[in-house]
């Protein structure tokens, strides 16, 4: 009987000890996995502000306005453009948009939709700006804008010296006059202007296509491939017999079509707008709508109508990165497109011996999808924003001219003919 007893009392604290164990080990166990995801994460964002700083610190250099500074490195606690904001807060800024508001409403009012966009400052940082056509304002208006296109421009006899010319061109300065007849001398323009209003980093006023923005966090902490496949867009649809689109409807550009008329030769592709054989409808009025027929590529051909500095349009930002393809650019030199652009997102016909060397990469990529998905693990550091009107999305060009007139330096400057030719020359800026 007592062995009996002590057989029993020994069973339970055996079961009691194990019951412990398992209890204590369970606790620890999740202490441990707690501690170590707590540690994955903090590697996680670690790794993700090293990537962000890295891609940031080679712009610390750009020469930039105040805004661009904003707009480009993110500098949003510096000191000067934040005693400026303050200076101006309760200024109220009137900005005359010149002679072609008309024209302009269609992009940056209406969107191309027929949708007026009631606030043309909702979403921007500022708000004490009045844009206006109205050319009653012309000698009152704190800053004058005109769209240098039409080679039209304002006479400058009577001009109130405190207010900002500022010439507007979202072309590349091949095309800058394209709707002027004739083209005019740059010697013709000089003295006129105050501040410069284009795609490029370092005007006073840049309007980009697209940029590239870091995340304050990354998306996820398990960056392995079957992850990383989850950030891009269509990644599910994309296909295999057809690798790569463009969308193209000025087939006059003559390198562009030599360069792609080759590229068929050895790489299955389809081309889509008023230069394709097949597709010529396909995208109709695709300003208007987005065109989503493009969504299913792995690559799409970035082929812009002219090579000239930091000139990246709507094709890189919409086309490509929006659809979750790969950028095949023929544009700005390289080293732009690295500055530019999400890091190791594209590839760049001068990186290759021709048509067939490229098509011979992308169709060895096409087969590796742990080696496409490299061109995308970008996407959980940085996301690209457009900012251009296409499409339905939003033009910021207006909401740029009210940020300027808060955070760039009062001084006064005048462009003379070398500026111009910095901005505008194709000579001196196209290759």
């Amino acid at each position: 009987m007592f062995f009996k007893t002590k057989f029993r009392l020994i069973k339970r604290t055996l079961v009691l000890n194990v019951f412990i164990f398992v209890t204590v080990t369970f606790i620890l166990a999740t202490y441990i996995s707690g501690f170590q995801g707590i540690k994955s994460d903090l590697k996680a964002i670690e790794s993700h502000g090293d990537i962000v700083q890295k891609y940031l610190d080679k712009r610390m250099k750009w020469s930039t306005s105040n805004l661009g500074s904003l707009l480009f490195k993110f500098n949003v606690t510096d000191d000067v453009i934040l005693n400026n904001r303050r200076r101006n807060e309760d200024k109220r800024f009137i900005v005359l948009i010149w002679k072609h508001w008309a024209w302009l409403k269609n992009r940056h009012v209406y969107n191309f939709n027929n949708k007026r966009n009631k606030d043309l400052l909702s979403g921007c940082s500022v708000s004490n700006c009045l844009i206006t056509g109205d050319n009653k304002y012309f000698d009152s208006a704190d800053a004058v804008v005109v769209h240098i296109q039409k080679g039209v421009y304002p006479k400058t006899t009577k001009r109130n010296s405190k207010q900002r010319w500022i010439f507007l061109s979202d072309e590349s300065p091949f095309n800058t006059f394209s709707m002027a007849s004739p083209r005019p001398k740059l010697a013709a323009l000089k003295s006129i202007f105050n501040w410069s209003m284009t795609y490029r980093s370092d005007a006073d006023i840049p309007v980009p296509y697209g940029r590239t923005i870091p995340l304050s966090m990354p998306l996820l902490h398990d960056v392995s491939y079957k992850f990383v496949a989850k950030l891009v867009p269509n990644w599910n649809i994309k296909r295999r017999d057809k690798l790569a689109a463009i969308l193209m409807s000025n087939c006059a550009v003559s390198k562009r079509m030599k360069y792609l008329n080759e590229l068929e030769d050895f790489l299955p592709l389809d081309v889509y707008g008023k230069c394709s054989k097949y597709h010529k409808n396909s995208c109709p009025g695709h300003f208007r709508s987005d065109c989503n027929v493009t969504a299913s590529y792995l690559f799409y051909l970035v082929f812009e109508n002219s090579q000239c500095r930091e000139y990246l349009t709507e094709k890189a930002f919409n086309n490509a990165y929006e659809k979750g393809a790969i950028p095949i650019i023929m544009g700005p030199k390289v080293d732009e497109c690295v500055d530019l652009l999400p890091p190791n997102s594209f590839l760049h016909i001068d990186q290759f011996n021709g048509p067939k060397h490229l098509a011979e990469y992308m169709i060895s990529l096409s087969r590796d999808n742990q080696a496409l998905l490299e061109f995308h693990r970008w996407r959980n550091n940085f996301k690209i924003v457009n900012e251009h009107g296409y499409f339905g999305t939003k033009s910021f060009h207006y909401c740029r001219v009210c940020e300027a007139l808060n955070y760039n330096d009062g001084r006064g400057k005048v462009y003379g003919e070398d500026e111009l030719r910095w901005f505008l020359d194709p000579k001196k800026l196209c290759h």
